[in-house]
């Protein structure tokens, strides 16, 4: 990691990084990414693509196998955080004004000292976003011979549920740090700080962004910034036209849902002042069956619409619900998951930015192996970091490989990865 964060630190505000993003200097920090987000090492029997379990199993865990070696640094682009998290200064959807960045600079990968065991907590296994987070963070597990223990709570809506998962694993005596998915931007405060003050033990959280004020490091972008992103394509898709929208952000309770209606009301207000109209906000877990429900509500309700902006599962839901109508409002997603690239690749969704969702997973790992080695967060790597966001189309699709961003199209949910001797 390049360690020179002091007078060379690029800062700049939200707005300019996002349009510094879309020049060509991005181009290449993209290509990078693309590169690094392929290689790993064996994966488990075939997938479908339907719902994953939610749970592993509890007698028999699936276990993932040896990876293969690899090389010392695997570099992509990121955007990073350098200083000490101060909460006071920390508002949901922005890195806390007390960090320094962003710093656009390379990854690397760290080796572990010794075979740690990391355990991992996600909401839910229920659709491939969560899947593609799986393997990142498994088959970098295997990579750096360190173990992994994956549990994955009901869905947004069971917070005891994550809480007492939590507690289990930070209860474990073979358990060494925790890699937090948090259903909960503020709800989960206390949980962390019980954690990591009184039992001694790093947490780090991955994609969902949290509060807490004791966290240790963050691997994940912003979904403000994804929500930009998104009212970005539609501002220039629109072509200056007045348009309409109705937004299914996700669960109302999580930090990232509510972030991409922010960032996404940003954009348009700052790009084409009053001519998108935002309907209907319409909230609610991401199971696939509750997204179906409202957006079969929305189109009863807004037969004209414009556009359906929405979660990765409401827009890769949408197109079978569209099939049978006569008027098709254009499809949106605020971010992006397996399934909804191949429909990107066949024209029936318009647009979803990309998180190189398994790469933040990788990433957690390898901040989880750095703190656990001694290393100091903020100082001696980011305390905050994330892949570069880009908005994949049916244009540049053939740009953002499946598997660069998701893995093998055959992975499966694994659970458990035992540390090398």
């Amino acid at each position: 990691m390049d360690r020179s964060h002091g007078v060379n630190s690029l800062r700049l505000t939200r707005r300019a990084v996002l349009r510094t993003l879309t020049m060509g200097s991005a181009v290449a920090a993209a290509g990078s990414l693309l590169a690094a987000c392929a290689g790993g090492g064996t994966t488990p029997t075939p997938a479908s693509g339907g719902a994953q379990p939610t749970t592993a199993p509890a007698a028999t865990p699936t276990t993932a196998p040896a990876a293969s070696p690899a090389a010392t640094e695997e570099l992509w682009e990121v955007a990073a955080y350098y200083g000490t998290y101060d909460v006071s200064t920390k508002q949901p959807g922005r890195p806390a004004a007390s960090l320094q960045g962003p710093k656009f600079e390379k990854w690397t990968r760290p080796k572990a000292n010794k075979p740690y065991m990391i355990g991992v907590s996600f909401p839910h296994l229920k659709d491939p976003y969560w899947l593609a987070v799986d393997y990142g963070i498994v088959d970098e597990a295997q990579i750096l011979g360190v173990g992994i223990e994956l549990v994955a709570a009901q869905g947004y809506n069971d917070l005891t549920g994550q809480i007492n998962q939590v507690e289990n694993l930070a209860n474990r005596a073979d358990i060494e740090g925790i890699i937090l998915a948090a259903i909960s931007y503020a709800s989960q405060d206390q949980l962390v700080t019980d954690i990591v003050k009184n039992k001694k033990k790093p947490v780090i959280e991955v994609i969902n962004d949290i509060q807490a004020p004791d966290i240790m490091a963050k691997a994940l972008v912003s979904f403000y910034d994804m929500g930009y992103a998104t009212g970005t394509f539609v501002a220039e898709d629109s072509g200056g036209q007045n348009v309409t929208v109705v937004f299914l952000p996700g669960p109302a309770g999580s930090g990232w849902a509510p972030d991409t209606v922010d960032g996404f009301k940003a954009a348009v207000e700052e790009k084409v002042p009053g001519k998108v109209q935002i309907l209907d906000v319409k909230w609610g877990d991401t199971g696939k069956d509750v997204q179906v429900s409202l957006i079969e509500d929305s189109l009863n309700a807004y037969p004209d619409v414009t556009y359906i902006v929405g979660n990765a599962v409401a827009a890769d839901a949408a197109p079978d619900i569209l099939a049978n109508r006569a008027k098709k409002p254009k499809i949106v997603s605020t971010y992006i998951i397996p399934p909804l690239y191949d429909k990107i690749a066949a024209g029936k969704v318009a647009a979803a930015p990309t998180d190189f969702t398994a790469l933040q997973g990788r990433m957690a790992v390898d901040m989880m192996v750095r703190i656990l080695n001694g290393e100091k967060p903020g100082v001696d790597f980011p305390f905050r970091a994330g892949p570069i966001i880009k908005v994949v189309t049916p244009q540049n699709y053939k740009d953002f490989k499946y598997e660069d961003m998701f893995g093998p199209r055959d992975f499966r949910p694994v659970f458990s990865v035992k540390p090398k001797s």
